[in-house]
C-alpha cells in the first residue's frame, strides 16, 4: 500500500512540476490550417491575422516551417481571418467563420498571384467540417441557430438537440446517455454551477438565452480534465463585446389565452366498508388559471478601448404572476357512489345498509395571487493589453424572489381555505398566503487570465465563486412553538382536539459557497509528429451553513385520552395522567466544508496527419464532509479514482472529411451534500414523550420545560421511570444517529471503511463523414455500465431496527452484516447503457439548416443512479430508497427487479431545423420559421405494492408502456432593417411549445393496493419474512391477501392502471425586439 501511494504521489508531483499552475475548465476554440501556393507547395512565415466578428479579439501569428499556423484560445464566434500578402501573393481574407467551444476549426489558405480575395462563409460558402482529430463526442449550439430555434427562456431548452439527451421528469432533470439528472456537470463561463447538495441546476442559473453565445452538450469520450459526470457536460458560453456597439432591448410576454387546457386529474371516490365497499375512479377536468410571464430584456455590448477592452451588459428578469380563483367543493364524486342494493355474504342475501354518497355541490371560492421574480443581471469585462495576454471577468447577479403562495388549484375537493393565528392576529385565505415567500439570493463571479507567450505554449488560470442562499419559502414564517391539540375528549382538558397553529418549519439560511481555483498549461509541438500536452491541477472548494426545519422550535402535539405508552415510549406511564405529548424537533443544522483536489494529464498526438491518440488520465483526491465535528469519514486519496482515457480518431480519407473514432474511459462521481447532511450530523431528528396531568395547560409547556437540562445525547434516552433529566420529558427517540460517530453501535449507522467510489465505465465507437458540402453524417455505439455506486443501504433485524450502512450495497460491511443477521439475498447495483445513434446534419447555409437525428438504445438494471426514477425523479444522491431494506431489489416473485429502468425508451427521433425567407432578396425584409419535432417510445409501467415499502410485485415493465410521445414546437421571428447601412432591426417573435397540443399518457397508477403489509401480516419474522419474499415463497399469499374475499372489498385500487400523468399544454410565447 505505501508503494502505491509513493507512485501515485511521484506520478501526481511530475504533473504539477509540468503543468506549474492550476487547471481551468476550457472556454474556447481555435482555428487552425494551412497556407500554401497554387501547386501545394506551403509557404512558411506568412502572417495570418484573425479578428473577432461577434467577439473583441484581434491576434497575429505566422505560418511555421510546414506552413502551419494554429490561433488557440479563441473564444466561441465568429472570426476574419486573413493571410497578408507575401513573396508576390495577394492578400486573402475569409469572412465569418465560425469558432465553437473546444473545437478546431479549419480554415486552409490557396496562395494566388492575382489580386487580393475574400470570401463570406456567410453569403453561403460555409463547409461543414468534420475534425478527423477528435473522438469525443459533442453537440455544439451556436448563437445562430439558438435564434432559430424553438426554445423556452432559458438555455437548457437547447440541451435536447443533442442525440441521448432528454428532459426526463422521473431522471430528476436531464438524461444523458441514460444516466440520471443528477449526474450531469454545469458549468457557466468555466464555472461549475451544479448544485452541491442534488447535483442538479437550480433555477437561479439557468440563465435566459439573451446571455448565451454558446451551449455545448459532452456526451461521451471526453478528456480527462472533466471529472465529477458520470452523464454528461454542459457547457454555457456568455457572450462579450467586441469593436463595434452591438444592442437588443424588448420583451416576451405569455398569457394563458391561447395555451391549452389543464390536464385530467385522476380522482378516486369510496363509501361504504366491509362487504358494502365500493369504490370509483373519476377524471375531473378543471379549469384554466389566470397566470401570465413577462420577460424584458435590455443588452448592450461595446469597446471600452477600441481593440484592448470589451464590455457587455445585460439585464433580463423573468416575471411569472401566478393568479388562481379556487373553487372549493365538498369531497364526494359527481355522481353519488353506492353500491349494489343487495350482496350475498355467506350464501345469504343481506341488504346494503350504506346510504348513497352525498353529490358533489360548490361550498365557495376564493381568489389566489403570487409573484416569481427570477433576476438575471450580468456583466463581461475581456481585455487583451498585448497581444499574448487576454483577461476576462464576469459577474452574474440571479437571486429569485417568491412573493406570495398559491395554496390550492383552481378546483379543490374537500379543502378549505385557511384561517392561522399569529401572535394574536388572525389572518385568512389570501390574506395570509399573499404574506408568505422568500428570497433564494445567488451571485456568481468569475475572473480569467490566458496568456500565450509562444505560439507552441499557453498557461491560463481562473478563480471563481458562486454563493446561493436556498430560503424560497422563508416569509412569515412563526419563530415561535407549534402547539396542535390532539386526541379524544376527556375531562380536564385545555383545548379543542383539531386546534392547531401554523407551521413553523422554516428556513433560516442555507448557505452554500463554491470557491474554485483552476487553470491550465498546453504545450503544443509539430516536430515530426503534431502533438499537444495539457496538464493540470484543480481545487473545489464547498461550504455549507444550514439551519431549517424547526429543531429550535418544536411542535408540541397533546394527545388527550393518549399514554405515553399508545404512542409509542416504552416508559410506564403516569396514572393520573389525563394524556401525553410529543415534543418533535426536526432540522438541518450545521457548516460543513469539503475539498476536491484533481490533477490529470491529457496528451494528443497525430501520427501522419490521419491517426490521432488522445490518452489521458486523472486523479483525484476527495473527502465527504461532516456536520458534526467529528473526522470526515468518507476519504477518497489520490490512488482511489484513477480515471484514465484513452481514444483515437482516424482520418480515412487525406481532406480529413471522414473518420472513424472510439475511446474509452472510467468516471467518477463526485460525492454531494445530500448524504453527509443526512447521515454525518446535519439532519436532526428528535421525539420526546411526556404526561399531561391534569392542571396543566396544554400551552404551559415548552421546549425548555420539556427538555430540561438533558443535552441531546446521541441516541437518546428512554428509562421504564422517572425522568430522562430536569424537564418532563419521560423518554426521548432520536431518529438521526450520525453514521459517522465512533461511539455507535451497528444499529446506529455505520460508514463502510474500504467504500468504492461512484464508477463508470464507458466504451464508444463511431464514424463522421461528409457527404457533400454542409452535410455531415453522423453514427455512434455508445457503452455504459455503473461498476460503483454508494448509498446507505439498509437493514432490520427481528425487533424491527433499522440499520444502514454507508458503502456499496451488497457487498463490502454491508453484504456481511446481512448475512450476520441471517439474510439469504442481497442485491447490487445495476445499470447499463447501450446506444445506437445516427443523425444528419445540414450546416447553416444558403438560409437554412436542419438536422435529423435518430436513437435506439436499451437502459437496464435496477438503479437508474443518483436521481431515482423509481420515486418520480426524487434526487438524494446517495440517500434515495434504494436497497434501504433486504428486499429492495426483488420482485415478489423471489427474483431480482433487473430490468428495463423507468426513463427507457429503445426509440427516439428527433428533427429540427429553420429555413429564412429573404423577401424579394432585399436583405432588409426577413421571416424566420424554425422547428422541432420529436418521436418518442413510451416509458415502461411496473407493478408496484406495499410491503413496508412500495417494491416490485412481478417485475419492472409488466404494465407495458406508456403511448408514445410525440410533440412539435415551432417558432416565427420577421425581422425588418432599417437605418444607415441597415444597422437597425425590429423583430417580431412567436414561440410555441407543443404546437398541436397533444396530451400524451406519460404515466399510469402503478400502485395494485392501498395497504402496506410487512412480514407480521404472515406471521413472520423481520428477517424470516424479508427471506420468504426474496424466495418467492410469498408471492401466492400476497395475491390472496390483496384479492380480499366477501367481507373484505377494499384491497385493491381502482385506480391501477388508468392514466394519472400527461404531457404538459400547449405555451404561446410573442415579442418584440429592437436589434442594432
Amino acid at each position: 500500500m505505501r508503494k502505491n501511494l509513493i507512485f501515485i504521489s511521484s506520478i501526481v508531483l511530475s504533473v504539477l512540476i509540468f503543468s506549474a499552475s492550476t487547471f481551468a475548465q476550457s472556454q474556447f476554440g481555435g482555428i487552425s490550417g494551412t497556407v500554401a501556393d497554387q501547386n501545394g507547395a506551403v509557404v512558411p512565415n506568412a502572417s495570418v491575422t484573425i479578428t473577432g466578428v461577434s467577439i473583441g479579439f484581434n491576434r497575429t501569428t505566422t505560418t511555421d516551417s510546414n506552413g502551419f499556423y494554429a490561433a488557440r484560445q479563441l473564444p466561441p464566434g465568429n472570426y476574419n481571418v486573413t493571410v497578408a500578402a507575401i513573396s508576390g501573393f495577394a492578400a486573402q481574407t475569409i469572412k465569418n467563420q465560425l469558432v465553437v467551444l473546444e473545437n478546431s476549426t479549419t480554415v486552409n489558405f490557396t496562395m494566388s498571384t492575382t489580386t487580393s480575395a475574400t470570401v463570406d462563409v456567410s453569403a453561403g460558402d460555409l463547409v461543414a467540417s468534420v475534425d478527423s482529430t477528435e473522438s469525443k463526442v459533442q453537440t455544439n449550439v451556436s448563437a445562430a441557430k439558438i435564434e432559430l430555434l424553438p426554445k423556452g427562456v432559458d438555455f437548457t431548452s437547447l440541451l435536447r438537440t443533442a442525440p441521448g439527451v432528454r428532459g426526463e421528469g422521473l431522471s430528476g432533470g436531464f438524461s444523458i446517455d441514460g444516466a440520471s439528472g443528477s449526474e450531469n456537470v454545469f458549468v457557466i463561463d468555466g464555472q461549475e454551477v451544479s448544485n452541491f447538495r442534488t447535483g442538479t441546476l437550480n433555477g437561479n442559473n439557468a440563465i435566459p438565452t439573451q446571455f448565451v453565445q454558446e451551449v455545448q452538450i459532452k456526451s461521451s469520450g471526453f478528456e480527462a480534465e472533466f471529472g465529477g459526470a458520470t452523464g454528461g457536460v454542459i457547457s454555457v458560453v456568455t457572450k462579450g463585446g467586441s469593436n463595434d456597439w452591438h444592442g437588443e432591448f424588448g420583451a416576451q410576454f405569455a398569457t394563458q389565452k391561447l395555451n391549452g387546457d389543464p390536464r385530467p386529474q385522476q380522482l378516486r371516490f369510496t363509501n361504504g366498508s366491509g362487504a358494502f365497499f365500493v369504490q370509483r375512479t373519476e377524471y375531473i377536468n378543471v379549469p384554466k388559471n389566470q397566470n401570465s410571464s413577462f420577460f424584458p430584456t435590455a443588452n448592450i455590448n461595446g469597446p471600452v478601448i477600441k481593440d484592448k477592452m470589451w464590455f457587455s451588459a445585460s439585464y433580463t428578469p423573468q416575471l411569472f404572476n401566478f393568479d388562481t380563483t379556487t373553487q372549493f367543493y365538498n369531497n364526494f364524486s359527481a355522481t353519488p357512489l353506492a353500491g349494489p342494493a343487495t350482496v350475498v355474504i355467506n350464501g345469504v342475501t343481506v341488504p346494503n345498509p350504506t346510504a348513497p354518497s352525498p353529490a358533489r355541490t360548490l361550498q365557495q371560492t376564493q381568489k389566489y395571487t403570487s409573484t416569481d421574480k427570477y433576476e438575471y443581471a450580468f456583466a463581461r469585462l475581456d481585455a487583451a493589453p498585448i497581444n499574448t495576454l487576454r483577461l476576462s471577468s464576469t459577474f452574474l447577479w440571479n437571486p429569485i424572489i417568491r412573493d406570495g403562495n398559491i395554496p390550492f388549484g383552481t378546483v379543490s375537493l374537500g379543502g378549505t381555505p385557511a384561517t392561522v393565528n399569529i401572535n394574536g392576529q388572525s389572518y385568512s385565505g389570501q390574506d395570509y398566503y399573499s404574506r408568505l415567500g422568500g428570497r433564494q439570493n445567488s451571485n456568481n463571479f468569475t475572473a480569467q487570465a490566458s496568456w500565450t507567450p509562444l505560439s507552441s505554449l499557453i498557461a491560463s488560470a481562473r478563480f471563481s465563486r458562486g454563493f446561493l442562499n436556498e430560503r424560497i419559502a422563508a416569509y412569515f414564517v412563526p419563530s415561535v412553538t407549534r402547539y396542535r391539540c390532539l386526541g379524544l375528549t376527556t375531562t380536564g382538558q385545555t383545548c379543542t382536539p383539531g386546534t392547531a397553529d401554523p407551521a413553523n418549519s422554516g428556513t433560516d439560511r442555507d448557505v452554500s459557497v463554491r470557491t474554485n481555483y483552476e487553470a491550465d498549461f498546453t504545450y503544443f509541438s509539430n516536430r515530426g509528429v503534431r502533438q499537444e500536452i495539457k496538464g493540470g491541477y484543480q481545487r473545489f472548494n464547498i461550504i455549507n451553513d444550514v439551519d431549517r426545519g424547526y429543531k429550535f422550535k418544536g411542535i408540541m402535539d397533546i394527545y388527550y385520552g393518549y399514554t405515553i405508552a399508545d404512542l409509542g415510549a416504552p416508559s410506564t406511564p403516569n396514572p393520573l395522567a389525563i394524556g401525553a405529548g410529543e415534543l418533535i424537533r426536526f432540522g438541518t443544522v450545521g457548516k460543513a466544508t469539503n475539498t476536491n483536489q484533481s490533477v490529470y494529464i491529457q496528451d494528443k498526438i497525430q501520427f501522419g496527419g490521419r491517426f490521432t491518440v488522445n490518452a489521458g488520465v486523472r486523479f483525484e483526491k476527495e473527502d465527504l464532509p461532516s456536520f458534526n465535528g467529528l473526522a470526515p469519514p468518507i476519504n477518497f486519496g489520490w490512488g482511489d479514482k484513477i480515471a484514465p482515457r484513452l481514444g483515437f480518431a482516424f482520418g480515412l480519407n487525406k481532406a480529413g472529411t471522414s473518420k472513424i473514432f472510439g475511446s474509452y474511459g472510467k468516471f467518477y462521481d463526485r460525492l454531494k451534500f445530500e448524504l453527509p447532511r443526512g447521515s454525518f450530523g446535519g439532519d436532526f431528528y428528535r421525539i420526546d414523550f411526556f404526561d399531561v396531568l391534569p392542571g396543566q395547560d396544554w400551552r404551559s409547556f415548552t421546549l425548555a420545560n420539556v427538555v430540561g437540562n438533558f443535552n441531546d445525547a446521541p441516541g437518546g434516552r428512554c428509562p421504564t421511570t422517572g425522568f430522562i433529566g430536569s424537564g418532563f420529558s419521560r423518554c426521548q427517540f432520536d431518529y438521526r444517529i450520525a453514521s459517522n460517530n465512533p461511539n455507535a453501535t451497528i444499529f446506529d449507522g455505520k460508514v463502510d471503511p474500504n467504500a468504492k467510489p461512484f464508477q463508470q465505465d464507458e466504451f464508444t465507437v463511431g464514424m463522421q463523414h461528409e457527404l457533400s458540402r454542409n452535410y455531415v453524417l453522423s453514427s455512434r455505439f455508445v457503452y455504459k455500465d455503473v461498476k460503483e455506486a454508494i448509498e446507505d443501504a439498509g437493514i432490520r433485524n427481528n425487533e424491527g431496527s433499522e440499520a444502514y450502512i454507508i458503502g456499496n450495497p451488497g457487498s463490502g460491511l454491508h453484504l456481511q452484516i446481512m448475512q450476520q443477521l441471517g439474510y439469504t439475498k442481497a442485491a447490487t447495483p445495476e445499470r447499463n447503457y447501450k446506444a445506437w445513434d445516427i443523425s444528419l446534419d445540414r450546416r447553416l447555409a444558403n438560409n437554412y439548416y436542419f438536422n435529423m437525428n435518430y436513437t435506439y438504445s436499451r437502459l437496464y438494471g435496477n438503479y437508474s443512479g443518483l436521481a431515482s426514477s423509481d420515486e418520480a425523479g426524487r434526487t438524494s444522491p446517495g440517500v434515495n430508497r434504494f436497497f434501504d431494506l433486504p428486499t429492495i431489489g426483488f420482485t415478489a416473485k423471489g427474483q431480482p427487479d433487473n430490468g428495463l429502468l423507468g426513463t427507457d425508451r429503445p426509440h427516439v427521433f428527433n428533427a429540427y431545423g429553420a429555413y429564412i425567407f429573404d423577401w424579394r432578396g432585399s436583405k432588409t425584409n426577413s421571416t424566420e420559421l424554425g422547428a422541432y419535432t420529436t418521436f418518442q417510445s413510451g416509458t415502461p409501467q411496473s407493478t408496484l405494492i406495499g410491503f413496508i415499502t412500495p417494491i416490485f410485485l412481478n417485475g419492472r415493465g409488466d404494465l407495458g408502456r406508456t403511448e408514445m410521445l410525440t410533440q412539435t414546437d415551432f417558432t416565427a421571428s420577421h425581422k425588418y432593417k432599417f437605418g444607415k447601412d441597415s444597422r437597425f432591426t425590429l423583430a417580431a417573435d412567436v414561440n410555441i411549445l407543443n404546437l398541436f397540443d397533444e396530451a400524451n399518457v406519460t404515466s399510469v397508477y402503478t400502485t395494485l393496493s392501498t395497504v402496506t403489509m410487512s412480514p407480521a401480516t404472515f406471521g413472520l419474522s423481520e428477517v424470516a419474512g424479508a427471506n420468504a419474499f426474496t424466495s418467492g415463497a410469498l408471492y401466492s399469499q400476497i395475491n390472496t391477501y390483496l384479492n380480499g374475499n366477501a367481507t373484505t372489498l377494499n384491497r385493491k385500487d381502482d385506480r391501477y392502471g388508468k392514466p394519472n400523468g400527461y404531457q404538459g399544454p400547449r405555451s404561446v410565447r410573442f415579442g418584440l425586439r429592437l436589434i442594432f
